[in-house]
């Protein structure tokens, strides 16, 4: 399994999940022609893909699903609470997952979080064909123990490093701003992922991708500075890295294809 931020922030959203056989996009805040370009990058074409997950309505996230789904014909999943905000075009064919549902060959996990959305969740995803798992998270205030729970043992991580503590508190944020990216509906500071990813690391996590970065209270490299030191204690030698904002990011994780291709 390999997954390739194709972009990440408050300019809009999505990622591939890719095990090879199967290939699915979470979110998609930018339109058809980029995310086409985006994908013909890594080496990608929108008809390979079966299906859009939703993490939740917020227009950097879903702003781009009704077009994409229409165009490539893509089943769009995620929460009820998530489908009931979605645009009307693409609300009435799009499918409710309580909880798990199955695509291809991964198995996907919705896990609520805590956000000012409707009912947004986090992802986990088994490929049944490797055994490989990989949680994906962004936009959440603050982790809960469900999280936690289903993120433990997770071989590729993607999880929202939103902001510097310090940096927003003495940016130029107007207050209630500070206060909504701080609260426990908001996003992730560095911290709080640095935090979570202790929590959840183990021997098997290869890689962290730090996801949802502000461009104005946080860097690629204080995020990543920060973030180290929750994976230096229970997984040393796995990866980490900040997603790119308006191009791919380098793939984290590697599907069964490439590797067959490599061999041969």
């Amino acid at each position: 399994m390999r997954i390739v931020s194709l972009a990440s922030g408050s300019s809009g959203n999505a990622i591939l999940v890719d095990s090879g056989a199967t290939k699915v996009l979470v979110d998609c805040g930018i339109g058809p022609r980029t995310l086409k370009q985006r994908l013909a990058f890594v080496g990608v074409t929108p008809e390979e893909l079966s299906a859009v997950f939703v993490t939740h309505e917020h227009v950097d996230h879903s702003r781009g699903i009704a077009q994409v789904s229409a165009k490539w014909k893509w089943s769009v999943f995620g929460s009820a609470g998530t489908v009931r905000g979605l645009d009307a075009e693409v609300r009435h064919r799009a499918h409710v997952v309580p909880r798990d549902t199955r695509v291809g060959d991964l198995d996907i996990e919705l896990i609520r979080v805590p956000h000012d959305a409707n009912e947004p969740t986090a992802l986990v995803f088994s490929d049944r064909g490797t055994g490989m798992r990989a949680g994906l998270a962004h936009d959440l205030g603050e982790p809960t123990d469900a999280l936690v729970k289903a993120f433990c043992g997770v071989d590729l991580l993607c999880i929202e490093a939103n902001h510097d503590a310090t940096m927003l508190r003495e940016g130029p944020y107007p207050s209630y701003l500070k206060h909504r990216v701080a609260s426990a509906t908001g996003h992730l500071s560095n911290e709080q992922a640095t935090a979570f990813i202790d929590a959840v690391a183990t021997s098997a996590l290869r890689a962290v991708l730090l996801l949802h970065l502000s461009e104005v209270n946080n860097t690629p490299s204080v995020a990543c500075a920060a973030t180290k030191r929750g994976i230096t204690r229970r997984a040393r030698r796995a990866s980490l890295a900040a997603a790119v904002r308006k191009a791919p990011s380098a793939p984290i994780g590697s599907c069964r294809a490439t590797q067959m291709a490599l061999a041969l």
